[in-house]
């Protein structure tokens, strides 16, 4: 008896834990639209803008664009303070990283991205450009360093997940670098 019991707590513990819910897998956060063809709504990259006002690149309506006024960031977008600094070096790992689609509609995609900075006093810097004409991502990946400052040399690892936006139909191919990482279809 005392088996049959802890086998009908162990089966429940399970439909507990598999029923959950997913956990979340990118930060979003929800800000109002700016006007469609409103170009003072849209600051420049390198811009320094409010949290809570940051506007997604592209412009909401165009390919690459989140669904409706959702934004999503990486955390490693370019930042005023780095005008003093130096770009340097980065070593990436390409045949490990691979593009997730989500389970939505339109798909939502991120790029998980694997490498390597030269040293902890590197700091890794993302930027998305959105599809052109021929459906291509651009991701550029680059660190930066203060020149005055004595770093110990010991590589950095970092794992990226860079969320590249919402996408209905046609194919799209994603270029880290421009080193081709993968392709996907929407």
């Amino acid at each position: 008896m005392p088996r049959k019991i802890a086998l009908t707590l162990l089966v429940l513990a399970w439909l507990v834990t598999a029923c959950g819910g997913p956990t979340p897998t990118s930060t979003v956060i929800v800000t109002e639209a700016p006007l469609p063809g409103d170009p003072a709504a849209y600051p420049s990259p390198l811009e320094r803008v409010e949290a809570g006002n940051i506007p997604w690149y592209p412009a909401p309506g165009t390919p690459g664009a989140p669904a409706e006024d959702a934004i999503m960031t990486t955390g490693y977008e370019p930042q005023p303070s780095d005008a003093g600094l130096s770009q340097g070096e980065i070593f990436l790992e390409l045949e490990s990283s691979q593009i997730i689609i989500l389970e939505s509609f339109p798909i939502q995609v991120v790029a998980v991205v694997n490498g390597n900075l030269p040293d902890p006093c590197h700091l890794l810097r993302i930027q998305v450009t959105a599809a052109d004409a021929d459906n291509r991502i651009q991701i550029d990946i680059y660190s930066l360093v203060d020149p005055n400052t004595t770093c110990t040399t010991e590589l950095q690892p970092f794992i990226a997940n860079v969320p590249l936006g919402t996408y209905a139909g046609g194919q799209f191919s994603v270029y880290v670098n421009g080193e081709l990482l993968g392709e996907f279809d929407s």
